[in-house]
């Protein structure tokens, strides 16, 4: 019988522990990010009812992914309060003793889940980008996980924008102001136009005028995705990203941006299929925290 393995995902508003094997969750526990010690203490809380061979980590981000850097699993820039240069992983490690952990992105997570057992299963490649309180993007290339320099930060990508619609919005991003997450992001939505997109209707009359702006800004940054990374499948997820009215306005768009450039049936024939939402909901970062999970266990 497969040992039994844990996965945290740490979002930026809620942090979520499960207990399960590769593919399957078993338990899962759901709690506010609050304070780094509330939720560790949670964290620590819950596997000590749930015993488990090894644990897999996603974080928001900015974090540090790097097993060789002095400061590997630290929450590290981030502009969420109280989090900023965090040891989350030492922490971790402080509470729960000795077990392998292996430690990444969120998004990177829940692009491992979507690539194992969701809407990339049979692919090498796939993006999963992430639109809802933040904005953030994890790829795998060939099978791996990419990571570099740092890691991704496509939500941080800048969006081309006239010098009348900067002043009519400049952003909300705290470093870029009208990079994807400024513009983008339900917080950015909420600024914007007066309401959380969640409460503007189709009957509202600025739902339409929303929703094709948040397509066109979306449509840029996938565009920039696929001549970057050229994933085999784009998965888009997270409150925002996930909902129809949005995906069903990117693809045409992003079609004609790409302007028959990139020669490729899923692109001009099957982008119905190639722009999709996770295949797993909203366990794609819980499942690949679980797979995450088992990779530190074999290493």
């Amino acid at each position: 019988m497969d040992e039994r393995l844990g996965g945290i995902e740490f979002g930026g508003t809620k942090t979520v522990c499960v207990v399960g094997g590769r593919g399957v969750v078993e338990h899962e526990e759901r709690f506010p990010t609050g304070s780094p010690e509330q939720v560790m203490d949670a964290c620590a809380a819950f596997f000590a009812a749930h015993e488990v061979a090894a644990i897999g980590l996603g974080a928001f981000g900015p974090c540090d992914p790097d097993p060789d850097s002095p400061t590997h699993g630290w929450i590290t820039t981030t502009p969420k309060p109280g989090w900023r240069d965090v040891d989350l992983l030492g922490g971790l490690r402080a509470r729960l003793g000795d077990l392998p952990m292996g430690f990444d992105t969120d998004v990177n997570v829940a692009a491992l889940g979507e690539l194992a057992h969701g809407a990339g299963v049979g692919l090498s490649s796939l993006v999963y980008l992430t639109i809802g309180t933040g904005v953030g993007g994890g790829g795998i290339v060939d099978g791996r996980l990419v990571h570099g320099l740092v890691h991704p930060e496509m939500g941080h990508m800048r969006i081309p924008r006239s010098d009348a619609e900067r002043t009519t919005f400049p952003g909300v991003c705290p470093f870029h102001g009208d990079c994807f997450e400024g513009v983008g992001a339900g917080p950015a939505l909420a600024a914007r136009w007066g309401d959380p997109a969640q409460d503007i209707g189709a009957d509202d009359p600025r739902y339409a005028a929303m929703w094709d702006l948040e397509a066109d800004y979306l449509a840029v940054t996938l565009h920039a995705i696929v001549c970057v990374l050229s994933p085999q499948r784009i998965v888009v997820g997270g409150g925002v990203g996930a909902q129809r009215v949005l995906l069903e306005r990117v693809r045409p768009r992003l079609q004609a941006s790409l302007a028959g450039y990139i020669v490729s049936p899923a692109i001009l024939e099957g982008i119905d299929t190639y722009v999709v939402p996770p295949a797993l909901g909203a366990q794609s970062g819980g499942i690949g925290a679980l797979e995450l999970a088992g990779l530190a266990l074999t290493r």
